[in-house]
């Protein structure tokens, strides 16, 4: 019995993905985080927690986006389309199953501008 070349190679695909999405998501997730605790809405220790937390979010959403579209064998803007409503969906998932930090400390206070 042969298997498909999409069959072996997707999962490599995914996995690579998968760090990808992680890396930027852990990336966004720093940032955001090091302003938090500069502006004293959350702890060093929170911080930590939540960028694992948006890593690996953003990092097993991206795997589902691209084992969607290379199960389906969908490709082009169809594929794109695909693979963003499978992303963001897993990701709104994820976003309500595991809360963090960030999303829950109180938001500052914008100051208007007068002149």
């Amino acid at each position: 019995m042969t298997t498909s070349t999409t069959t072996r190679i997707l999962p490599v695909i995914a996995a690579s993905a998968a760090a990808t999405g992680a890396l930027v998501g852990g990336t966004v997730a720093a940032v955001r985080s090091t302003i938090a605790v500069k502006e004293g809405r959350m702890n060093s220790c929170e911080a930590a927690k939540t960028i694992a937390t948006e890593s690996a979010g953003t990092g097993l959403a991206t795997a589902a986006g691209v084992a969607a579209t290379g199960i389906l064998g969908i490709g082009g803007l169809t594929g794109l389309l695909g693979f963003t409503v499978v992303a963001t969906g897993a990701k709104m998932v994820w976003d309500k199953a595991v809360p963090n930090a960030l999303d829950q400390s109180p938001k500052k206070e914008l100051t208007p501008i007068t002149e």
